[in-house]
């Protein structure tokens, strides 16, 4: 039987490698442009507070961001891979809520994205069996619309280690990068088109910066604290000599059921005893270290709230910058300063609130970095090989126009 099995696996990897080899790309085919798709869930739409029209209008801009993409040279009728496009109502990041302290999403203007792919033609099989085919996976383009927070918080690069386990939208400044075929990046991977001359920044005063280190470390603190209690609860349950003769009773009672109750009331008795042993060798040190830890974040955290204290109200209500190296309080800083990061939020106040909540004023294009630098197939017409062709041609002119 199992010859059997093997015998019928190797038949199966040798016709898949057999289909593998058939696989022809075929640069000189004539493309398609595949239907256009667009998400708005209930969920989301309910979260943005956006009405019927004002959805229905939102992915009538898409469709003109689409058309501008069909109008570059090479895509009207593209040749050689078949092009996708498809829209999202949403925030990248999938929030249904706006973090604390930030505009509520019912107020800002309608975010959503779209993607962008080319399906490189294909045929496989031989003779009469000959099939051709556009479909599988492919590197993809992005076209975020209103979403501030998406090249702020892309990548984990630029986040505040201090504020990992806070609910907030405050970043270190990626560092100035040059222009991708003459359009302004942001970070290493994201394109940002506005007509508005404001960044899509906002600097954080030092003031808040401390606040937030110090909620940080009172975050900590209490889940440190929490440790401490669940570990000194299980070292005192084993040690407690009244719950011992409780679990005694519990083996006395179970032991009835057993072959030999008396041999079992022994094993578990024993059993007990190596277990107070080890508290004393294994949670004690354990408890230590934890109290240790509570004692250091609770200096931590007076220090903090020390500082924030004393700041003079000049010092609190100017930029702060987080510095990558020092210990973690006095890495938050007064910026200016030489080896330290802008702290910023998303600037909200960008957005005309004039316009309708429909309006695509802030655009940003993201995911080319690979394709654009790293092109993993320049043999072919598809995938990263159209999508860098794509960023070189289109009408720059266009995408501001559409934008408002």
């Amino acid at each position: 039987m199992r010859q059997v099995l093997l015998a019928v696996s190797l038949l199966a990897t040798l016709a898949s490698a057999t289909l593998v080899a058939q696989v022809r790309w075929v640069p000189s085919a004539p493309g398609r442009w595949k239907p256009w798709m667009f998400n708005a869930y209930d969920d989301v739409r309910r979260a943005h507070g956006a009405r019927p029209a004002d959805v229905k209008e939102f992915e009538a801009h898409l469709l003109r961001l689409t058309a501008i993409i069909k109008q570059t040279e090479g895509f009207t009728n593209p040749i050689g891979f078949s092009p996708d496009t498809g829209g999202n109502l949403g925030l990248a990041d999938n929030r249904l809520s706006e973090v604390p302290g930030a505009p509520r999403l019912t107020d800002r203007p309608l975010a959503g994205s779209m993607s962008f792919g080319a399906h490189g033609v294909f045929e496989y099989g031989s003779g009469a069996s000959v099939k051709r085919d556009d479909t599988g996976e492919r590197p993809g383009v992005y076209f975020y619309v209103n979403d501030l927070s998406q090249p702020l918080t892309v990548t984990t690069n630029y986040a505040v280690p201090e504020f990992e386990k806070l609910d907030v939208d405050v970043v270190r400044l990626a560092p100035p990068e040059s222009d991708v075929l003459g359009l302004p990046r942001y970070g290493p991977d994201s394109i940002v088109l506005k007509k508005s001359a404001a960044p899509i920044w906002a600097a954080v005063p030092l003031g808040e910066a401390l606040e937030l280190a110090t909620r940080g470390i009172d975050e900590r603190l209490t889940r440190e604290r929490d440790d401490v209690a669940r570990v000194q609860k299980v070292y005192d349950d084993i040690m407690d000599p009244g719950k011992r003769e409780e679990r005694i009773a519990q083996y006395k009672t179970i032991a009835s059921k057993t072959k030999d109750p008396a041999a079992y009331v022994e094993q578990m008795t024993k059993a007990e005893d190596t277990k107070q042993k080890m508290a004393g060798t294994q949670l004690l040190p354990e408890i230590n270290r934890a109290k240790a830890a509570v004692a250091k974040s609770e200096q931590e955290i007076a220090a903090a709230r020390g500082r924030a204290a004393g700041l003079a109200a000049g010092d609190k209500a100017a930029p702060a910058c987080y510095a990558t190296s020092g210990p973690s309080l006095s890495r938050f800083r007064r910026a200016p300063e030489a080896g330290c990061d802008p702290l910023v939020r998303a600037n909200w106040a960008i957005f005309n609130k004039v316009l309708p909540r429909s309006a695509p004023q802030v655009l940003i294009i993201s995911g080319f970095s690979t394709c654009m630098f790293h092109n993993p197939a320049p043999d072919q017409v598809g995938g990263c090989t159209a999508n860098k062709k794509l960023l070189e041609k289109i009408d720059k002119a266009a995408l501001l126009a559409w934008l408002q």
